[in-house]
């Protein structure tokens, strides 16, 4: 599975942290950034203009670690994209273990 550990895709993901939100609780915040080798290929799209025409498109990060959950940013193709949900680990062995994460445009 040479893929996931020599993805053709260079992604940056910013893992949620807790931060201070300025009145005595927390929010998530943008932790430190860490680099992965992925392999991004699209998931389709998620919303209809009305028109004939697909907006919103969507993509599936697949990698051996993803350290992302649903209030990471991650920086791809040099736009920045949320993550959608929880990041899907495929257990296993040490091998063939890997995370895929789903990804959406931030507007």
């Amino acid at each position: 599975m040479s893929l996931l550990d020599a993805g053709r895709d260079e992604v940056t993901v910013y893992p949620a942290v807790p931060g201070d939100d300025g009145y005595g609780g927390t929010l998530p915040t943008d932790g430190n950034p860490v680099q992965v080798r992925a392999l991004v290929m699209p998931a389709g799209t998620d919303e209809d203009a009305g028109d004939g025409y697909l907006t919103g498109a969507v993509y599936r990060v697949s990698a051996r670690s993803l350290p992302a959950g649903p209030w990471s940013r991650v920086e791809w193709a040099g736009s920045v994209w949320s993550v959608v949900g929880e990041v899907q680990r495929f257990g296993g062995s040490h091998r063939v273990a890997f995370d895929v994460a789903t990804i959406r445009k931030r507007a």
